[in-house]
């Protein structure tokens, strides 16, 4: 993207590679509605679907094929939105082509992903930015407030617990593997492993173990693991795929009190400390990716450091890993 375009004043125009279900409420709106940012094209391999989406959402340009999208002269940043099999390939044919790459979360299926995309970027002198939205959220970035201003005293514990019964109203992609690199511990738990590392630094140790119980998917569909981070806090994980039941939450406990808050649905911040019990009430915006987009837009125009970077989203799939497999 040229400093022309950069410092022009002008919305950072947006394209969209994969234009899914993600998009739709979540994402796609967003680039619309985000200040400083426009969607002018977007790309889905069935070239029907991506003509309705484009019709639906007021977009200017609809394509079937990759390339065509990269190389639109319209589009000055991409918005990589496929399944994690194709990120690497995506994104770095956009940063051959000098555009500026948000990218979905996680950041590749295997490390070396993470390493090429990295490279393409730096050495085309473009921003990568993972898009771990949580980030920005009004309300997530309150639960940060709260542990970091001593509102429970020190942290010392993270209890991360998400049960889900077995379903089919997943895309198939997210327990294949070869798609996802995992399932569907891999598909959600990423956003909390980075939330962890955005409110208490690098882990320092990351230790797991998987299993396949249920037999409903072709992957693990049962996670435990615990990672420590530098300060000596110690987070559990505990989360099912085939549960009885769907329960989800976040508890961090220190030595004043706890806080505990709902990850992937919304619901109050709880905090309980000496003997009293308060609810902090902070609905999530219509498109939950908008105030993110927001910080991505001020990043591409030089405007503020990066809001999750390459490095960020390599270090989150290496956590993944050892939280499957063992140790890291």
């Amino acid at each position: 993207m040229s400093t022309a375009v950069e410092n022009s004043g002008q919305p950072i125009r947006w394209g969209i590679l994969g234009c899914g279900d993600v998009t739709e409420i979540k994402s796609g709106p967003a680039l619309q509605k985000a200040a400083g940012s426009s969607l002018v094209a977007v790309m889905r391999r069935d070239g029907q679907k991506a003509a309705d989406y484009a019709q639906r959402h007021n977009v200017e340009s609809h394509y079937d094929n990759a390339e065509a999208l990269i190389n639109d002269k319209n589009v000055d940043a991409i918005y990589v939105a496929t399944p994690p099999s194709s990120h690497a390939e995506h994104t770095i044919a956009a940063a051959n082509a000098g555009k500026p790459v948000l990218c979905e979360k996680p950041m590749g299926t295997e490390l070396i992903d993470c390493e090429r995309m990295a490279y393409a970027c730096d050495q085309s002198k473009v921003p990568l930015v993972i898009a771990f939205y949580r980030r920005a959220l009004p309300r997530f970035e309150k639960l940060r407030e709260l542990v970091q201003g001593g509102d429970i005293g020190d942290p010392r514990t993270v209890r991360v617990c998400h049960y889900r019964k077995a379903t089919d109203a997943d895309p198939s992609w997210k327990t294949d593997p070869d798609i996802n690199g995992g399932g569907l511990f891999v598909d959600m738990q990423t956003h909390t492993l980075d939330w962890l590392d955005h409110v208490f630094g690098n882990a320092v140790t990351a230790a797991g173990i998987s299993s396949n119980q249920g037999g409903q998917y072709n992957v693990e569909d049962t996670v435990c693991g615990t990672i420590e981070y530098y300060t000596g806090l110690l987070a559990h994980f505990e989360c099912c795929y085939d549960a009885g039941h769907n329960e989800e939450h976040v508890t961090i406990n220190g030595t004043r009190g706890s806080v505990r808050m709902p990850f992937f649905g919304e619901g109050p911040i709880t905090i309980k400390t000496d003997g009293n019990v308060d609810e902090i009430h902070i609905p999530d915006p219509t498109h939950v990716h908008q105030p993110f987009v927001e910080q991505v837009v001020a990043h591409i125009r030089g405007e503020i450091d990066n809001p999750c970077d390459a490095a960020t989203g390599w270090r989150n799939l290496e956590l993944v890993k050892a939280m499957l497999v063992g140790d890291c």
